[in-house]
């Protein structure tokens, strides 16, 4: 069962803990944690995905929905308590784990084998 009741304290240490996953994680827990903080820093330009909560751990998905609480109860915004350079930490280490994920395969003819392009030619 997961208890939203936190202490100031207990959002701190989410606050904290989230960000450090988020910025030097290298799993799927670290993806999701900086999408979230992501969509706190800013909602218009990265939307909440509710769903994201679901692939957490128990542990970072608590932490993650009182810290979401904190925020909308208060009417606090991420911003008041992370610093822009913070942030872009998340979003440096977002990016690596997504480019992380990208394999580029050539789907031309099938084969595995490298094509082999025309040498570029100058138009007289």
């Amino acid at each position: 069962m997961i208890t939203l009741k936190a202490s100031a304290n207990d959002i701190e240490r989410a606050l904290h803990e989230l960000h450090e996953l988020a910025s030097s994680g290298t799993g799927s827990d670290a993806r999701h944690a900086g999408n979230f903080l992501l969509a706190l820093w800013d909602g218009e330009l990265n939307p909440l995905n509710v769903s994201e909560f679901q692939y957490l751990d128990p542990n970072h998905m608590r932490q993650a929905l009182q810290l979401f609480t904190f925020l909308m109860t208060t009417g606090t915004s991420l911003k008041k308590f992370m610093s822009a350079d913070a942030i872009d930490q998340v979003a440096d280490n977002l990016s690596r784990l997504n480019c992380q994920s990208y394999t580029g395969w050539d789907y031309g003819n099938g084969s595995s084998e490298t094509i082999v392009r025309p040498a570029a030619q100058t138009l007289p």
